[in-house]
C-alpha cells in the first residue's frame, strides 16, 4: 500500500481501528531488534579504532532517527510495516511527517533518558489506560496507532521511504 500523499484524510482499509498494546508492543520489538543487530554490527568498528567507534555510534543515531522519520513520513517503522500498523494525526488520519516523527521519537527517548527512563516506562504502559491506546508520546504529538493495514514481510522494502 502506499503512503498517503495529500492534505485529505489518508484512505483508511476497511475494519481499521486503533492498534492494541500487543500489536505496538510486537512492533516497537521489531524495531528494537533491528536497532540491536545494526548495534551490534557497527560496535564491531570499536574494536578497530576509536575513530571508527565515533563514526559507528554515529551512523547508528542516524540509523535511528532515519526509522523515526520513516514512523512520520510514511506511518510506517519496519516494524509496523510487518504488524499493519500505521501511525497518523488525531486530527485528520494523515501521516505526521519526517519532522513530527522525529519529534515524535525524541519525546519518547530524550524524556526517557532525563528521567531515568521513568518517562519511558510510563510512556510504554500509557495505552493500557488510554481509550484510543496512545502513548504519552502519541499524546504529546496528537497521533495515533492504527492497525488493519497490510502485514509487509521482512526485507528491504520496510526501509524504503
Amino acid at each position: 500500500m502506499q503512503p498517503h500523499q495529500g492534505n485529505g484524510p489518508a484512505p483508511s482499509p476497511a475494519g481499521s481501528r486503533y492498534a492494541d498494546w500487543a500489536e505496538r508492543l510486537g512492533a516497537g520489538l521489531v524495531d528494537s531488534g533491528i536497532l540491536l543487530g545494526t548495534l551490534v554490527v557497527l560496535g564491531t568498528l570499536t574494536d578497530f579504532s576509536d575513530t571508527l567507534g565515533g563514526l559507528a555510534a554515529m551512523l547508528w543515531i542516524g540509523f535511528a532517527g532515519y526509522l523515526a522519520w520513516l514512523n512520520g513520513s510514511k506511518g510506517q517503522s519496519p516494524g509496523k510495516a510487518v504488524m499493519g500498523l500505521r501511525v497518523v494525526r488525531d486530527v485528520d488520519g494523515t501521516t505526521l511527517g519526517g519532522p513530527v516523527g522525529l519529534v515524535r521519537s525524541a519525546i519518547l527517548w530524550v524524556l526517557g533518558g532525563v528521567t531515568g527512563g521513568i518517562f519511558f516506562v510510563l510512556a510504554v504502559l500509557w495505552p493500557l489506560r488510554d481509550r484510543k491506546n496512545r502513548g504519552l508520546h502519541d499524546l504529546m504529538t496528537s497521533s495515533s496507532v492504527v492497525a488493519g493495514y497490510p502485514r509487509a514481510r521482512f526485507g528491504k522494502d520496510i526501509f524504503r521511504p
